[in-house]
């Protein structure tokens, strides 16, 4: 069951692929994959549990803010604050869609030799990044919580 639009979506996706890239696309993905320690695939799924968690809690304050600015923001002053607020929830949720972001195992050619030097990298960032994100997520969240009632009752 396709859409119309999965056929000029695939062919976009793929452009400049060859055809042999494309029929062996799973079996490259799947032979990668058994490169890739256990310990190191647990690592990755337990950060990607992790930052949707806290992309959901960002996309819920962002949707707060949105229905909440009308009746606190009265000047432009708090309409700032809650601008910038708001700005800050998307920055976070920039950190987090980078978090989330797929490996491109498909995309290089042949054998990686340093694919697990790689993977390290790759869950260094994202745990660094994750832990950025939280903190600033609390931080700003508690700023939120005072801030509000304060343009509220001001």
């Amino acid at each position: 069951m396709g859409w119309w639009f999965d056929r000029p979506l695939h062919k976009a996706l793929t452009f400049r692929w060859t055809d042999s890239a494309i029929n062996e696309y799973f079996e490259h993905i799947r032979s990668e994959q058994e490169r890739i320690p256990e310990s190191i695939m647990t690592s990755m799924q337990n950060i990607d549990g992790k930052v949707t968690a806290l992309l959901t809690h960002v996309s819920m304050m962002i949707a707060a803010l949105g229905l909440v600015a009308p009746v606190v923001a009265n000047s432009h002053l708090k309409e700032g604050i809650i601008v910038f607020e708001i700005a800050i929830y998307l920055l976070l949720a920039v950190g987090c869609l980078r978090c989330l972001n797929l490996f491109n195992i498909h995309r290089s050619p042949g054998k990686r030799p340093n694919l697990i030097a790689e993977l390290h990298h790759e869950i260094l960032l994202r745990r660094e990044l994750y832990i950025l994100c939280i903190r600033a997520a609390t931080f700003i969240t508690i700023c939120l919580l005072v801030s509000l009632p304060a343009m509220y009752f001001w």
